[in-house]
């Protein structure tokens, strides 16, 4: 399977053309995005908005050979009616193809090639043959799941289209629908733009147990959701993590993030959020030659039941720390957010009814954690870090120091004790602790005392690390960190600016 993006932007690209904010800058000088649209095979094209076609010229992209249109809705960016029209003009003209979009977006074509070109672009003799994507939540009462199940091509060359059920839009642009599509060689493709979250129930049973080659998802929103019926940076990674506790997202699925816009933060810090998540962001004319994974039949019943895929499988240990609200919990929480599984370990204790402000900072941290983690309310730290099971985010080291300090010889000796835990660590862990050592000396004796002892539990836990970071005023700041895995084995662990390979700030 040939996977070709002839655009990664959102509706308006990035950067936005009359915009001069920080992210538009960046994309400027570094990296132009048109609307998303991609092609498989350079026989079937996901989205064609009127962007597209001058996009594919520039990338030295033919369309001549193009044999299958799937539209996932009738919004202008993914819709350009016109470049049917501009098809008709050209020597491939009298060639086949099947224009395949939601009720509401073949009505629009029909119109505008009717009142364009003078005749019923669905007539006897059209080389155009348009087929309605209907989802099974809006297939026709009492048709079976999978009615809208659609084989297009020869059966040497048979690709099978599954729309599927989006949350984005109503009748009038659609409904929208995502597609499942199988190539003819066995490859299998997600395609999600556009799309809010949750996504419908009735999608994310027919997703499961796909174990899909390469998952194409929309990340419109950044940190600035609420903007439509889009994904941003956090409900990207909460869905990612569904798809792999539902067998769709499997180790070896290409996760690949599009219609981008300038709502994101720039290039090279959404590349850092997207790693966090086992994701990337393709660029425009980026090409992908994929070999697909060995699964059941496209048509078989797929399983709820799939072993989870977590984000890495080997154990890695990364100590995050910083200064007061320098959004060490939130980097923490972001780093796990597309794993299927996760224990949170909060070491403070539980709230104090007599102690408002204290009982609402906890609430904060509770409401941000997505509702499938499991949460613990413990100190016990060793028999966590000593068993294998899914991540472990241990919110935080100075708490858990500070309930130790007053007793110095049961603190070094549980110290050391966690230490040895950490460096043979049987499982993911991300520990948050805080930067105490910077300012100014503290004026009592315990404070000095709580100071030394964490700052020494601090450089004892990164001194093993695979990663280390420091947060500054909400941005992350690589101290140490992983090299990519090679071969499936992990990569080497160096400082900051030894190596180039993760360099992402």
């Amino acid at each position: 399977m040939k996977v070709t993006l002839l655009g990664t932007g959102s509706a308006d690209g990035w950067p936005n053309p009359w915009c001069d904010c920080a992210s538009c800058a960046w994309a400027r000088d570094h990296e132009v995005r048109g609307q998303t649209a991609v092609l498989v095979d350079d026989t079937l094209l996901l989205d064609c908005g009127p962007d597209v076609p001058r996009t594919a010229a520039r990338l030295g992209v033919r369309l001549s050979g193009l044999r299958h249109l799937l539209v996932s809705h009738a919004h202008p960016d993914h819709l350009g009616p016109e470049s049917l029209m501009w098809r008709s003009w050209s020597s491939a003209a009298a060639r086949p193809l099947d224009v395949v979009a939601p009720p509401a977006a073949l009505a629009m074509c029909r119109a505008f090639l009717t009142r364009w070109e003078g005749t019923d672009p669905t007539r006897d003799g059209s080389p155009l043959r348009f087929l309605p994507a209907l989802a099974d939540a809006a297939a026709p009462s009492g048709s079976n799941p999978g009615a809208g199940l659609l084989h297009l091509g020869p059966d040497e060359a048979r690709y099978v289209v599954r729309p599927l059920a989006a949350r984005h839009g109503d009748a009038d642009i659609g409904p929208a629908v995502l597609y499942d599509v199988t190539t003819p060689d066995g490859g299998r493709l997600l395609y999600g733009c556009d799309t809010g979250a949750p996504l419908p129930a009735a999608t994310l049973d027919a997703v499961a147990g796909r174990a899909y080659d390469v998952v194409l998802l929309e990340e419109n929103n950044g940190d600035r959701p609420g903007f439509g019926e889009h994904l941003d940076l956090a409900t990207f990674a909460e869905l990612v993590a569904e798809l792999r506790r539902r067998g769709a997202v499997v180790p070896g699925t290409r996760v690949l993030a599009v219609h981008l816009s300038h709502r994101n933060p720039p290039g090279d810090v959404l590349t850092h959020r997207l790693a966090q998540a086992g994701a990337s962001a393709p660029a425009d004319g980026d090409t992908f030659d994929v070999t697909p994974l060995a699964t059941p039949s496209p048509t078989a019943t797929p399983s709820p039941t799939a072993t989870p895929a977590p984000v890495s499988a080997a154990p890695l240990r990364v100590l995050i720390t910083g200064g007061a609200r320098s959004g060490k919990s939130a980097e923490a929480e972001r780093r796990l957010l597309a794993e299927p599984e996760v224990v949170y370990v909060a070491t403070s204790m539980p709230p104090d009814p007599s102690d408002q402000e204290w009982s609402a900072r906890i609430a904060t941290h509770r409401d941000r954690r997505p509702p499938s983690w499991i949460t613990l309310e413990t100190r016990d730290l060793v028999p966590l870090l000593r068993e294998p099971g899914p991540p472990l985010l241990i919110d935080d080291i100075g708490l858990w120091v500070a309930a130790l300090l007053d007793d110095p010889g049961e603190l070094a000796a549980r110290t050391a004790e966690l230490v040895e835990a950490w460096r043979f660590a049987a499982r993911t862990v991300v520990a948050v602790t805080n930067e105490v050592g910077s300012g100014v000396v503290p004026a009592t004796p315990a404070g000095r005392q709580f100071r030394d002892a964490l700052g020494r539990a601090n450089a004892a836990l990164a001194a093993t690390a695979d990663e280390v970071w420091h947060l500054v005023a909400g941005i992350p700041i690589p101290l140490r960190r992983a090299e990519p895995a090679r071969n499936g084995r992990p990569g080497n662990v160096g400082a900051a600016g030894e190596t180039g390979s993760m360099s992402l700030l």
